[in-house]
């Protein structure tokens, strides 16, 4: 039997978002016993994440609390004392230099889910002086990456890493579906638009599809572009959506994660043009609820994609325009993306991600 902890540090950071998920996704596979070999030790600390505190029942078995606010969480995480007893196996959720000292006797075990900080130095956090990937990266014994993509830039950017490396791509959550998206329909949806979802600054080059979707509106009159997420549009792309002439035709709207699903599968077409992902779950929701997909050719997007999706150079703004067109206009282009992102988003499921974890802990084990 391998004991297993999570330390609580990405679930006192983060009150939605992408890493909180694949740790909120693999802990409830293990909490339900789905690999019999392996049980996971409750955190038992006050943390904001709406994925954990919102699964009632893994927050139960995980001891969670709410917190007042994130700061007084972390703050807490980062101040306290060692954790210190009987597991095989710290999974760190993050890289706190402070949450290093936890089980001491325990194999370590880190997720490097992208590289980030590292390839664009101006999104580094607030807390890049309290944390430190090199280190954990140096002092594992195993390290898991999200995507060969994101392995491949973590041993050219540190160069000395010799700690053994596990690929365990991420999965998709049961919700979102096809199915599962049809019944609920948001009434500010448009009838037909296109889907960006997410932050659009820097390295998400949504200006790229601002681009494209200025070549097609005069041969598409009722299509919008809807910006799902990411907060309010800024002056800087408020401009220049006016000098393309499309800003009555594009839509910012801050959602909730539970209509999510149906965001997706209304869409006609989700465009993704970030030039950079560690993984890029959004595709692969995207693809789960029969939506066609269209991808920059970057990082580990095409990892993700595979020959489900349709691809474009970063900053082609042409050739998406091209793409976004034929699926537009080919019914049968766009009925043969949907079965084949639906085929392909069904290999990536969360217990098959929690297994491939399992497997690196008795790796970590072995050695």
């Amino acid at each position: 039997m391998v004991q297993v902890a999570f330390d609580e540090q990405i679930f006192t950071m983060q009150r939605h978002g992408g890493i909180s998920r694949v740790f909120t996704e693999i802990a409830s596979v293990f909490a339900h016993g789905s690999i019999p070999d392996v049980t996971i030790s409750p955190i038992g600390a006050p943390v904001v994440n709406e994925h954990l505190l919102h699964d009632e029942p893994l927050a139960q078995a995980m001891r969670v609390r709410p917190s007042r606010t994130w700061q007084w969480a972390l703050t807490r995480c980062m101040l306290r004392a060692p954790w210190r007893g009987e597991v095989d196996i710290l999974h760190s959720t993050f890289y706190l230099k402070s949450r290093m000292r936890d089980y001491p006797q325990a194999r370590h075990v880190v997720t490097v889910h992208d590289m980030i900080p590292e390839i664009f130095p101006s999104t580094r956090m607030r807390l890049r002086h309290l944390t430190n990937k090199h280190r954990y990266a140096l002092n594992a014994s195993q390290i898991i990456c999200v995507s060969e993509a994101t392995k491949a830039d973590l041993l050219r950017i540190y160069g000395d890493i010799d700690t053994p490396i596990a690929v365990v791509h991420s999965g998709v959550s049961a919700e979102f579906t096809k199915q599962q998206g049809n019944r609920h329909r948001p009434e500010w949806l448009p009838e037909q638009y296109l889907l960006f979802v997410g932050k659009r600054s820097g390295y998400k080059d949504v200006v790229t599809l601002f681009a494209a979707f200025a070549h097609l509106v005069a041969d598409h009159p009722e299509l919008v572009l809807v910006l799902a997420g990411g907060g309010a549009l800024s002056r800087t792309e408020q401009q220049r959506l006016q000098e393309l002439g499309i800003r009555h035709r594009v839509l910012q709207q801050t959602v909730g994660e539970g209509d999510m699903p149906a965001i997706y599968a209304h869409a006609t077409v989700f465009v993704f043009p970030s030039r950079y992902e560690g993984f890029g779950l959004p595709a692969l929701e995207a693809m789960a609820c029969g939506t066609p997909t269209l991808l920059c050719r970057a990082s580990a997007l095409p990892e993700v994609g595979g020959d489900a999706a349709r691809y474009f150079d970063p900053g082609d703004s042409a050739t998406l325009a091209s793409l976004i067109d034929e699926v537009l206009c080919q019914l049968t282009t766009r009925q043969s993306m949907q079965q084949l992102g639906l085929r392909r988003a069904a290999e990536f499921t969360w217990a098959r991600t929690a297994r491939g974890v399992a497997d690196a802990y008795r790796q970590a084990l072995a050695r």
